[in-house]
């Protein structure tokens, strides 16, 4: 019985280990998305322009690897928001998206799985 508590514990770690911390899941991206002040400070800190806010450092760091995994740890809630994010920015800040894209993918080697992640 001990073995099977103790299985069932290392099943749910190991699940937790394999997904994004969710506690900016409940962020109103439309309200950052809509304050053009945060907009141009978030993307001064992803370009390293600027400082950057906690969570915003967090993804920052996580950048690379969900570009290189296709967002294999995010949670459906973080799929949807990143989809809305890349969107909004790339309709009505193509600057800022050309600039980011530029910086992280600068080889353009992950341009066709992003649109692909967009469309799914």
């Amino acid at each position: 019985m001990k073995f099977l508590i103790f299985a069932v514990c290392m099943a749910a770690l190991a699940l937790a280990e394999n997904t994004y911390d969710s506690s900016t899941d409940d962020i109103d991206l439309s309200e950052v998305l809509g304050n053009e002040r945060l907009v141009m400070s978030y993307s001064k800190c992803l370009l390293n322009k600027g400082p950057c806010t906690p969570e915003v450092k967090k993804l920052k760091d996580k950048l690379p690897e969900i570009l290189e995994t296709k967002c294999a740890k995010c949670t459906d809630k973080q799929k949807q928001m990143g989809k809305q994010l890349i969107q909004e920015i790339k309709s009505k800040h193509p600057d800022i998206w050309s600039d980011l894209a530029a910086h992280y993918d600068p080889q353009g080697k992950y341009r066709q799985s992003l649109e692909e992640f967009l469309k799914s």
